[in-house]
């Protein structure tokens, strides 16, 4: 066994921050893939109902040309 010293009576800090950081990285990366997740499913629901919107309304008529009078 080793003699006794500081880290390995009270761990390593460089460790224990190591393994907060892996924690709080990986808890961050599972929010933010969520709210993705989240964001796509929206994004899709949306322009399903916009599409919906545009094929049941008529499409506009063509505006009709004004004519103006040449002057000399």
């Amino acid at each position: 066994m080793a003699p006794p010293n500081k880290d390995n009576l009270f761990g390593s800090k460089k460790q224990a921050s190591l393994a907060k950081a892996s924690q709080l990285d990986s808890t961050v990366k599972e929010i933010l893939a969520s709210e993705q997740t989240l964001r796509d499913r929206k994004t899709a629901r949306l322009r399903e109902l916009r599409l919906e919107k545009e094929a049941q309304q008529q499409p506009p008529e063509p505006k009709a040309k004004r004519k103006t009078a040449k002057t000399p």
